[in-house]
């Protein structure tokens, strides 16, 4: 057997087990009946047994899964170390400045009703949640990751990981559970972890099917909530959920989102939520706000996807559904701009998701040849339209890029990471073939400078430009790299 498989054995018995003279498995950190009776487990001189794992150096071991009894005790206590010092005051700081404000998994208030006084009196669900925040609140080192050493960054990611996949092997599944799947699919795709991201929105897919086809698997205790509470709360998880199943879906190429046969059906539960944030009473710089607008601006992302990617017999119609969808993202992008007032729409993500239809729309519009009977100047358009939203882009990212504006990495929505490569990608390809200037060239710096500076809070970034660079001939670097 390999030795990873084994837990880690004491050499002699608990005190309280040796004190009893009752029979103990010495699994460490503590054995399976001190467990069992929720005692605290004590060994006077904790030795290593050598049929065991060799300790590691490291003076937090976070899991310890193995051949000796593993309950949802052990779990709950090795979530508890990983948090460490933190307390669940700062978990809800950290998530009301630096998450809720893009991408409200939990409204506070309920993430407040949840949070307990002390870490020892939080249900398993509710710690993992939390370690799920105080994961995609952290930021990664500044030097790259050592495989043989890795960073308290992804040593807290592996953790996350392994203690959501070890609910299930428990059995247990809840609403807070399917949140930090969320919260962790997010962190995968903010920092560019594929094909993590991919296979995580599909078990936080099943995960939430599931609390309707077994229900009683949740762990927490009933919560005095009355039926609007509980809906919001549903309403809230399945828009972040379907949100991410399209990002990821447009960054996977041209396959389908997951949830997108449901489409219809996910539309009318929403639709009662949704519409009433349009009424003029409604304070629409509110998360919940900006939240059901990202989720109406990734409905038509999914929707300009789906009409690319699955042509129809009947191409006309097939462009027809396209130029009508664009109209629809423009009115929804005059709606954003009217609610944003004198913000910067950098930190709006629907506006950044309403730009990547666009330019996917637009980029194979200017590719294809014109239709006739139905717009003879359909690629004239397209290629007019593309340079005026490559060119909105560019000037939005100008001043973060130039040093003159600094970005507040605590609103900033990881969706504006894809839209900025996209649109460098996109220039890159125009130069190659010849057909854009020295203006192209200096875009394609601002935008390249762009997600350097994004880099040092979201991974993708890296990723990003490595796929540009590969995409890149060397003369064309070398232009980049001289001012």
């Amino acid at each position: 057997m390999s030795t990873e498989s084994r837990a880690l054995i004491a050499k002699k018995a608990c005190t309280r087990c040796s004190t009893q003279k009752k029979r103990c498995d010495k699994a460490i950190p503590g054995c399976g009946l001190c467990a069992r009776l929720r005692q605290t487990c004590k060994y006077e001189s904790l030795q290593v047994s050598s049929s065991g794992l060799t300790p590691s150096p490291s003076p937090k071991p976070e899991l310890f899964l193995g051949s000796g009894v593993f309950t949802t005790s052990h779990l709950k206590d090795s979530i508890i170390q990983k948090l460490g010092v933190l307390t669940p005051e700062d978990t809800l700081s950290a998530y009301s400045r630096a998450i809720e404000p893009w991408f409200p998994v939990i409204s506070i208030t309920k993430l407040w009703s949840r949070l307990p006084l002390t870490w020892d009196e939080a249900p398993l669900d509710v710690a993992l949640l939390c370690l799920s925040i105080q994961l995609l609140t952290t930021t990664p080192p500044p030097s790259p990751e050592n495989e043989n050493d890795p960073s308290e960054f992804k040593s807290l990611y592996l953790c996350t990981k392994s203690s959501i996949t070890s609910t299930e092997g428990l059995g247990i599944n809840s609403l807070l559970i399917v949140q930090s799947r969320i919260l962790v699919t997010l962190f995968e795709v903010a920092h560019g972890f594929y094909p993590a991201a991919y296979i995580s929105i599909g078990a936080t897919v099943r995960a939430a099917d599931s609390l309707e086809i077994h229900p009683g698997a949740d762990v927490s205790p009933p919560q005095s909530l009355d039926d609007g509470a509980e809906r919001e709360e549903t309403v809230l998880t399945w828009c972040n959920i379907l949100i991410l199943d399209r990002y990821i879906a447009i960054e996977s190429g041209p396959h389908p989102s997951l949830t997108r046969s449901r489409s219809q059906t996910f539309h009318d539960i929403l639709k009662p939520s949704i519409c009433p944030t349009h009424q003029h009473t409604q304070d629409r710089t509110s998360s919940i706000c900006r939240l059901f607008r990202l989720f109406e601006a990734s409905s038509l992302l999914d929707n300009i996807h789906a009409t690319l990617n699955s042509p129809t017999v009947d191409h006309e119609l097939n462009m027809e559904e396209l130029i009508l969808t664009v109209q629809t993202i423009i009115n929804l992008q005059a709606v954003l701009n009217e609610e944003i007032g004198d913000g910067i729409y950098l930190y709006l993500g629907g506006m950044s998701l309403c730009d990547t239809a666009l330019l996917l729309a637009f980029e194979n519009g200017s590719k294809v040849p014109p239709i006739p009977n139905l717009t003879d100047n359909c690629n004239s358009i397209a290629t007019t339209s593309l340079i005026s939203v490559l060119s909105t882009i560019c000037s939005t990212v100008e001043p973060f890029a130039q040093g003159t504006q600094s970005i507040d990495f605590k609103c900033f929505p990881p969706f504006v990471t894809f839209l900025v490569y996209k649109a460098a990608a996109i220039i890159t390809e125009r130069l190659l073939a010849g057909n854009d200037s020295n203006e192209g060239l200096k875009n394609l710096r601002s935008l390249r400078r762009f997600l350097g500076i994004v880099g040092e809070r979201w991974l993708g970034c890296e990723r990003y430009l490595k796929l540009l660079n590969e995409n890149t001939t060397p003369r064309i670097l070398k232009a980049i790299e001289r001012e």
